[in-house]
């Protein structure tokens, strides 16, 4: 292929943009953490419960759940076990404002990564994109778990 008819092809990123469902009962962060989400690139929903996040996660599929851990009824750990039971490959991320979270828990669940209310969009960005790299890295070693919608 020559030099001019490279010019008009586009290369373009193999995989879609990614799903980022972000759960947590406090709107004014959950509107804050979803939009940062939607204007670093990645197609993003939002819950303020856990029950909420399962209703979505079955009619839209997300690649990471972005998860506040204490939450009224249901908490996020009550999510995340349903959530590796029903969606095993989606990537989860804790987000807490009370500290650090049970390594057991993290390791159990396989926890991807975990943000520290406060946090800035290059934090949570930076998570977003290690969490993708992983979800990603597992579905090429274990590509019958992916899920499309």
């Amino acid at each position: 292929m020559t030099a001019d008819q490279l010019q008009g092809i586009q290369v373009t990123d193999p995989y879609p943009p990614a799903r980022v469902l972000v759960v947590d009962d406090e709107e004014s962060i959950r509107r804050l953490v979803s939009k940062w989400t939607d204007l670093s690139g990645y197609e993003v929903k939002a819950a303020s419960s856990a029950e909420a996040a399962l209703l979505i996660m079955h009619a839209w599929t997300a690649d990471v759940v972005v998860c506040d851990i204490r939450m009224p009824g249901y908490s996020g750990i009550w999510l995340i076990e349903h959530l590796r039971e029903l969606y095993p490959s989606a990537a989860i991320v804790i987000s807490t404002g009370y500290g650090q979270v049970d390594p057991g828990l993290t390791a159990r669940a396989r926890i991807t990564g975990q943000l520290a209310k406060p946090y800035d969009r290059e934090t949570l960005v930076s998570s977003l994109d290690r969490a993708i790299a992983a979800r990603r890295a597992s579905d090429v070693r274990q590509p019958q778990q992916r899920y499309y919608h």
